[in-house]
């Protein structure tokens, strides 16, 4: 978990497999859900094994396997939960 806390924190990509599919990520926070007490992170995807557009994505912390740092930075985007606050 320092790991993942240091990218958040230093603005660092990161690698994942996450129910069998790689993604390519910017991680943005991690928080504890308030219903189940589980760990999630929420993510900017930049690409997935499973195809599609970059998108939020929310990540059960402990289904993520083989995570790398990668020395890639990002700046920080706006969250869901503010462009939705802002409109």
């Amino acid at each position: 978990m320092a790991d993942l806390r240091g990218a958040i924190r230093h603005y660092r990509v990161i690698r994942f497999t996450y129910d069998g599919r790689k993604y390519e990520a910017e991680p943005h926070e991690l928080s504890r859900n308030p219903v189940t007490g589980t760990s999630e992170l929420k993510a900017w995807v930049r690409r997935s094994s499973a195809g599609g557009d970059s998108r939020w994505m929310t990540f059960h912390y402990w289904s993520i396997r083989a995570m790398d740092v990668l020395p890639d930075k990002f700046l920080p985007r706006a969250s869901e939960k503010s462009l939705q606050s802002a409109s």
